[in-house]
């Protein structure tokens, strides 16, 4: 087919889907269209997979986090009471010996 031809059909072509164009020298370009691409498509699977599973741990790790911080909540508390018993117990233990020394010393 000769250019005029190739030209002519074109000018029709763009005419009759609504656009006028003045055509003076045919034109080159040429539109391509182009499918998904099935390895980014992939790829971006693989990104979403891992950072639903980089959520995930930090989820546990922070579930662990929440854990930690009650048992050593709980140890402290133990500790205080712990601690308030053996005072007291060393509190009864001073008065008792105080109690037997002024017995021996005063003498009953």
């Amino acid at each position: 087919m000769s250019t005029i031809k190739i030209t002519s059909m074109l000018s029709k072509l763009l005419t009759a889907r609504g656009k006028t164009t003045s055509i003076g020298s045919p034109s080159h370009r040429v539109f391509v269209t182009a499918t998904s691409r099935p390895l980014q498509d992939k790829k971006d699977k693989l990104t979403a997979e891992a950072c639903q599973s980089v959520t995930e741990a930090a989820e546990s790790v922070k579930e662990g986090a929440r854990s930690v911080k009650k048992a050593a909540e709980s140890v402290t508390n133990m500790s205080k009471e712990v601690t308030k018993i053996i005072s007291e117990t060393a509190e009864t233990i001073t008065d008792k010996a105080a109690s037997i020394i002024k017995e021996k010393v005063v003498g009953k």
